[in-house]
């Protein structure tokens, strides 16, 4: 995938993501996340595609209330996260390409996420945050992985 695709592709879901609110709304989640469908203007973003790379998006805004985490999860494809609001906090285990360690996001920063990292994202303030992200995949390929016990 071109690094001219993955710029396009970005920009087309940040420009859906950040156009305002949505109707899909995931449910609320017990450790204070809530997640929202991106949309697009023929309704939730599903993926986009074309006929040479068989790209697919898939995406959504994420709000962690002062205190949530998402638990410790691993992508299982490029994802992309920006911070609108907040500060991102993100542990990281140690793995075959990286050290571990805490990386911090703040609003108006990016950041792409390496595949099968082990992490948790985190609020550690006392106040919103507020970030959405976009995983970069192929139709029918699982975005995100989780550990079958925690």
């Amino acid at each position: 995938m071109t690094r001219r695709l993955m710029s396009v592709a970005l920009g087309i879901a940040l420009t859906v993501a950040l156009a305002g609110p949505t109707a899909a709304q995931g449910p609320k989640d017990p450790k204070g996340v809530t997640v929202k469908g991106l949309m697009s203007s023929l309704g939730p973003l599903g993926g986009f595609g074309n006929v040479t790379t068989n790209l697919q998006l898939t995406g959504a805004t994420v709000d962690l209330e002062p205190g949530g985490q998402t638990g410790r999860q691993r992508f299982l494809v490029p994802t992309f996260i920006y911070v609108i609001e907040g500060i991102l906090t993100t542990e990281y285990d140690p793995g075959p390409i990286a050290h571990g360690g805490t990386h911090y996001i703040g609003a108006g920063q990016s950041h792409v996420d390496s595949k099968s990292l082990w992490h948790n994202f985190k609020n550690g303030t006392a106040k919103p945050l507020k970030y959405v992200i976009l995983h970069v995949g192929y139709p029918g390929e699982k975005t995100l992985a989780k550990p079958d016990v925690e």
